[in-house]
């Protein structure tokens, strides 16, 4: 990358070049055109190098834009992924509704959320006219808004926006068909790209998993692995985003498990020859798609001098930010020198130095899954997450 030069750095050049050329210091005062002149010219060149330096970085998948500020990045994705970031995607609720039998629930019928829901004032749609078969019936419900900003949770009610007849205006959620996704963080999509750049498809090689895996909404990462004891089985362990896992630790819904077994069986691209379109390698008789299993860490600090409410924040947002890093390492797939599978006492005391600088305190001593430990290898779909930072 050019080193872009400040509105001043180039006005000093400029003007050092006239008074060089001409052997004459300009004056500060009185008749001085030529440094004025300068400061135009200097203008010039400032936007020449942004320019240019917009160019550099956009030649690039790790350093691009997203098209949407006039980068290139979704070029790349469209390239070598074969798409655009995915969309936010709506949910789908089964609902128990009650009424009288024979009662018309019409088409287009609208609900909302209830106050006292996790996601109030949210409005879903009946797609389909329903007839009430019994006094207590399920009908099935889409969201209007995409993504999780509208889920709905076990117990939480809707009341419909509009009198029916013959039927309660009230709802109770009792299950989710069609689990909602958020859409495709620009840094996933570009992470994505990225691998897909490092990865060669290899016929069912390690790397092709991850490759297929990321047609599917809402992956983060997977871990495939031979299953230990059954030749020609694959374990494929799935890691969310945090947006649209289930539990905000990286644990994938049923929706997106059954999204990535079928990416791994067959391209969704459909403008594709089905023949063109097979990816199971020939002989694997069989192919787990599996949650990864977040560990939780508690890190104990003793002793720990002069804590404060702001020091306490500072700690707990490095410690997850280091263990966010922390990730099965595949030999197949990732590169060594991205290895970082291993939490120990020492990146836990690095983390805490980060956020505090020069601080004093005892020792450093956690648990991983509730179990005391000094160092700890993230394997087979195990993937870490910070419980909590307790003092003593």
């Amino acid at each position: 990358m050019i080193t872009i030069p400040t509105l001043s750095q180039l006005y000093t050049d400029i003007k050092s070049d006239l008074e060089s050329k001409f052997t004459y210091v300009i004056p500060v005062f009185g008749k001085n055109f030529i440094r004025a002149l300068a400061a135009v010219q200097a203008a010039k060149l400032k936007v020449y190098y942004l320019a240019i330096a917009n160019l550099q970085k956009n030649i690039f998948i790790d350093t691009a834009d997203p098209e949407s500020v006039g980068g290139t990045l979704e070029r790349f994705g469209r390239i070598k992924l074969g798409r655009n970031p995915f969309p936010a995607t709506a949910g789908q609720y089964s609902v128990q509704v009650s009424g009288t039998i024979g009662a018309t629930i019409p088409a287009r019928t609208t609900f909302i959320t209830d106050d006292d829901s996790s996601n109030p004032g949210k409005l879903f749609i009946l797609d389909s006219a329903f007839v009430l078969v019994t006094g207590s019936d399920t009908i099935l419900l889409r969201a209007l808004e995409a993504g999780t900003g509208s889920r709905i949770f076990t117990g939480e009610t809707l009341t419909s926006t509009t009198p029916i007849a013959d039927v309660s205006q009230g709802v109770l959620f009792i299950g989710e068909s069609v689990s909602p996704v958020d859409a495709e963080d620009i840094e996933d999509y570009r992470d994505k790209g990225i691998q897909s750049y490092r990865l060669e498809a290899q016929g069912g090689a390690v790397g092709d998993y991850r490759i297929w895996s990321s047609d599917a909404q809402g992956v983060l990462r997977v871990y495939p692995y031979a299953k230990t004891g059954f030749p020609n089985e694959i374990n494929v362990f799935v890691e969310a985003t945090v947006a649209d896992s289930t539990d905000g630790k990286g644990t994938p819904s049923g929706t997106i498990l059954t999204n990535v077994d079928n990416v791994i069986e067959l391209d969704p691209d459909t403008t594709k020859d089905i023949n063109e379109r097979g990816r199971r390698p020939l002989g694997i008789f069989d192919i787990h798609v599996l949650a990864v299993s977040p560990l939780d860490v508690i890190v104990n600090i003793a002793g720990f001098v002069g804590i404060t409410a702001a020091k306490q924040t500072a700690i707990l947002n490095s410690l997850t930010d280091a263990l966010r890093t922390v990730r099965p390492y595949l030999s197949g797939a990732d590169p060594l020198e991205d290895k970082n599978d291993i939490f120990n006492i020492n990146k836990a005391i690095n983390a805490i130095l980060t956020a505090s600088p020069g601080s004093i305190f005892g020792a450093v001593t956690m648990t991983v899954d509730g179990n005391p430990v000094s160092t700890y290898t993230f394997t087979q779909g195990e993937i870490p997450y910070l419980d909590s930072v307790t003092y003593s």
